[in-house]
């Protein structure tokens, strides 16, 4: 989807329905429903992915994993990956001008490699997501069990001062699986909604779609989202990342992330990203619910946030 002033939405249909209307001096923006694309982002962990990565000879960490992407490499007809060549881009000092900062070695095997990756984010703020790769050609790119899905959001794109919302597809895992697919193996990046891409959700077998919604601000105020569950979904979980940009306080705005009047991620003032996870009891008692970005004492900078809603669809 192409920008929506202030707010990006990958709209679940149907199923979750969003309503906002905030003005900004002359600019409005109101959430739409996109009534062509199916319920959420489909996610699975395929049966090829499954097995391979279940191998006793493999050592991925499910785990420890959490929400994560995908992608299988293939090399003339046949799925492989030159492992020692991507270990020794990835191990060596990054090239200057992307946004892969540095790895830290985690585990390495003979068919195998486990690692960290520092990417960077807006206005030079770091995120750090896990990596790995086998010689079969599988790579997964994934936060770890029990952080907030919302992590990944890879907000690079906006300007820290006036954060306009475009596309929101191309996450942080995204991004790290083509430190190997594009940096260490020379080949052509994966984009958003290429079929090799797949997602799953580690800690949730069978969660099987999620929904990605991000709002951001310039000026001091709020921005609220309603939006509404119906029965025919099972919440799995329901999570939010917050960043504020340019400077410390009191240079830096202000700002935090409401649910429903609550709290989700309490009130911060220095720069820097922040992520919780809403407690599922919340979602029990009503059928709307308001997700909120406020934003105070604003002398330079931005806040923005994104919530994620990963849930199983019932049938």
């Amino acid at each position: 989807m192409g920008p929506l002033s202030r707010l990006s939405l990958l709209c679940l249909v149907s199923a979750i329905a969003i309503a906002s209307n905030v003005t900004y001096g002359s600019n409005v923006a109101e959430a739409e429903v996109v009534s062509e694309r199916l319920p959420g982002i489909p996610m699975e962990l395929s049966p090829a992915a499954k097995q391979a990565l279940q191998q006793s000879d493999k050592a991925f960490p499910s785990d420890d994993a959490g929400f994560s992407a995908y992608y299988r490499v293939e090399e003339d007809g046949s799925f492989s990956l030159e492992k020692d060549t991507v270990d020794n881009y990835i191990f060596s000092p990054l090239p200057d001008g992307g946004t892969a900062l540095r790895a830290t070695l985690v585990e390495i095997g003979e068919n195998y490699t486990v690692a960290t990756l520092t990417l960077l984010n807006i206005d030079s703020l770091e995120s750090t997501v896990n990596l790995y790769y086998d010689d079969e050609g599988w790579i997964v790119a994934y936060l770890s069990r029990g952080e907030s899905s919302a992590l990944v959001w890879q907000a690079n794109s906006a300007d820290p001062v006036d954060p306009n919302m475009v596309e929101i597809g191309d996450t942080l895992l995204l991004e790290a699986i083509n430190v190997v697919v594009d940096g260490g193996l020379g080949k052509t990046a994966i984009e958003d909604g290429d079929s090799g891409l797949g997602h799953y959700h580690w800690q949730f077998p069978n969660a099987d779609n999620f929904l990605m919604m991000a709002v951001s601000r310039e000026y001091q105020g709020e921005y609220p989202v309603q939006f509404a569950v119906p029965d025919s979904l099972t919440l799995l979980e329901v999570s939010a990342s917050l960043w504020i940009s340019q400077g410390e306080y009191p240079l830096a705005p202000c700002a935090k992330v409401t649910l429903d009047g609550t709290d989700l991620i309490p009130k911060q003032c220095l720069k820097g990203i922040y992520g919780n996870i809403s407690d599922l009891i919340n979602f029990e008692d009503t059928s709307i619910h308001t997700w909120k970005l406020i934003q105070s004492m604003r002398d330079e900078g931005g806040s923005g946030s994104l919530m994620m809603i990963i849930y199983e669809t019932s049938g």
